[in-house]
C-alpha cells in the first residue's frame, strides 16, 4: 500500500521532507506530477482578458479585428479569453481548457498573447498571476 503526497505550500514540503528524512533506510519510489494551473492564476487570466478587452475597446478596436466577421462585436473577457487566449493555448499546446494548463504554459501563452497585442494593437497590459 503506498502514500501520495500532494505539496502545495511550505508545510506540506517539510512534512514530506520528514517523511523522507524518517525512511531514509527504506526503499522510496517517487512519481512526480506537475498541478494544473493554481487558483490564482485562473483569477489572473480572467483579469487579464478583460483589461485587454478595455484596451481593445478604449482603442477603437471590435472583434472584427480578431474574428474577421464584418459585425461590430464589442470585447468582452469572455471573448478575449474564448478567441484569444484559449485560441493561443490551443495552437501551443493542444488544450481547450484553462484548467488543464500548468504553471508555465500560463506564462508561455501570455508571453505569446502580450506580445502579440504589442506589436498589432500597442496594447501593454501586466498580467498578475505569477
Amino acid at each position: 500500500m503506498g502514500e501520495s503526497w500532494q505539496v502545495n505550500n511550505d508545510f506540506q514540503r517539510q512534512q514530506l521532507i520528514e517523511f523522507i528524512n524518517a525512511n531514509k533506510d527504506k526503499c522510496i519510489t517517487f512519481n512526480l506530477a506537475k498541478g494544473n494551473r493554481t487558483s490564482k492564476q485562473n483569477s489572473a487570466i480572467h483579469a487579464y482578458c478583460r483589461e485587454v478587452a478595455h484596451h481593445l475597446a478604449a482603442g477603437g478596436h471590435d472583434f472584427r479585428d480578431v474574428l474577421k466577421q464584418g459585425i461590430e462585436i464589442e470585447p468582452s473577457m469572455e471573448l478575449v479569453k474564448k478567441y484569444m487566449w484559449v485560441g493561443i493555448q490551443k495552437i501551443l499546446f493542444d488544450k481547450d481548457e484553462t484548467s488543464a494548463l500548468d504553471p508555465e504554459e500560463v506564462d508561455q501563452v501570455y508571453q505569446v498573447m502580450s506580445k502579440a497585442l504589442a506589436e498589432k494593437y500597442a496594447i501593454s497590459v501586466r498580467f498578475g498571476g505569477k
